[in-house]
């Protein structure tokens, strides 16, 4: 009995270690994120959550739409399909920033990932001290600037400014779109150490769908946590997620199965 007991300790110790991320782990589950889903005001949230390590983001430059990819995660920043001149690529209208590098390529000339549409909201995770920065940015010298180093990833999108009451005013003068019609949503927020991929496929205003976000983190306006924040991130026909629930069961909300520019991804 002692024998066979050391034997199933050791097993256990082995497991813990070859499988990184073991606490997101479901019954044949995903190992390194978790997903679940909740409900607040007839608003369904599809949620993935993990660790900001665990994100990389993507360009598809309009070549495919999530389902039709291996990746697990969401559609990323606002996009048009319109060509950059400069560089004869397709806009994406949001930071989408790895290490220093935007998500098309390292010219830094055109909408590929190095600019916000202005003045607009964007996560940044700070993998060399570990801590999240939300910062309202203009492009990728300004993320720089705000870092000081290239160990980093930024996501550019509207601030949600959860918490806050004045986030109708924020999300005006960043120019949300469609803010008041009833598409399907996306967001990226980040809590403590933990970001979170939130899609819903239920059709609701921008309004209705942050505050079922707030009632999911436990915050009201006038109430902001300092951990805690957000950004909108492409809707209506946009939004889109892949993932597997505890079950190994595939989640695929397709929106309307539009070919996206750029995702934000979860590795395996």
């Amino acid at each position: 009995m002692k024998k066979r007991f050391s034997i199933i300790m050791a097993l256990t110790a082995l497991l813990a270690f070859v499988i990184p991320n073991s606490s997101f782990a479901g019954i044949g589950g995903p190992t390194s994120y978790k997903y679940s889903t909740y409900s607040a005001n007839n608003v369904k949230l599809n949620v993935i959550q993990t660790i900001p390590g665990n994100i990389q983001l993507k360009a598809l430059n309009l070549s495919a739409n999530l389902e039709n990819t291996s990746n697990i995660g969401i559609n990323g920043g606002f996009f048009s399909n319109q060509v950059e001149e400069t560089t004869g690529m397709k806009k994406t209208h949001n930071i989408a920033i790895n290490n220093g590098k935007p998500v098309i390529g390292t010219d830094k000339a055109g909408n590929n990932g190095w600019y916000n549409s202005g003045n607009q909201g964007t996560i940044i995770w700070d993998a060399k001290n570990g801590k999240f920065l939300f910062k309202v940015l203009n492009n990728g010298w300004e993320v720089n600037k705000a870092v000081g180093h290239n160990s980093y990833w930024a996501q550019g999108g509207v601030s949600m400014s959860l918490g806050s009451t004045s986030w109708k005013d924020t999300i005006t003068k960043e120019k949300l779109p469609n803010p008041d019609g009833k598409v399907q949503r996306t967001a990226m927020v980040y809590s403590g150490t933990g970001i979170y991929l939130i899609v819903t496929d239920t059709k609701c205003t921008a309004e209705a769908f942050r505050a079922a976000i707030q009632q999911y983190f436990g915050i009201k306006d006038g109430s902001p946590k300092n951990d805690v924040n957000g950004i909108f991130l492409d809707g209506s026909g946009s939004s889109q997620m892949r993932a597997y629930d505890n079950n190994n069961k595939l989640i695929n909300i397709k929106g309307d199965s539009r070919a996206l520019h750029q995702i934000v991804t979860v590795t395996p």
